[in-house]
């Protein structure tokens, strides 16, 4: 039996948002041990116009791989019915992204985590840091807390619940 490993997944909708994130949550939890899950937020779609997105961060535990995991969380956003976007910035009916594996630093096929998004959106880092405040960003050595106080971005994020 593999070791098991925290894992944080940012979880993104502006398309009927609330339904999708409980729907993915729920699926996650069907393939992830469940640990807990922020608050969700509301912000303004980046790169481009649109609806506002609800976003979220969901911790669990796994004993699989990075690259499985990875898959997983394609494979949610699949059966969920998000089809394969062309441009980067776009409406999503669901978008799951790992953002920790652990205190893991992998590059793989285009993957990493730490995500880069991490210290990049306040959407990933506000509800990161209000779940894991006192884990250590491995790239940055900083805790999510004070990678928060640092980037100062709380006033572009909204706490709905």
């Amino acid at each position: 039996m593999s070791k098991m490993i925290e894992i944080s997944i940012s979880l993104g909708s502006n398309i009927n948002p609330k339904n999708n994130l409980i729907k993915a949550n729920e699926l996650i939890r069907e393939k992830f041990n469940f640990i807990d899950s922020s608050n969700i937020y509301s912000s303004k779609s980046a790169g481009f116009q649109g609806n506002d997105f609800l976003n979220q961060v969901t911790i669990c535990s796994t004993n699989l791989k990075f690259d499985k995991v990875i898959t997983t969380l394609k494979e949610i956003e699949s059966f969920m019915g998000r089809k394969k976007e062309k441009k980067k910035f776009s409406d999503r009916l669901i978008d799951l992204d790992l953002l920790t594996y652990g205190n893991e630093i992998i590059e793989n096929n285009g993957k990493e985590v730490p995500h880069k998004d991490i210290e990049k959106y306040s959407f990933v880092l506000v509800p990161l840091a209000e779940v894991l405040p006192n884990n250590i960003h491995p790239k940055l050595g900083l805790s999510f807390v004070n990678l928060l106080e640092i980037k100062n971005f709380e006033s572009e994020v909204t706490k709905l619940s």
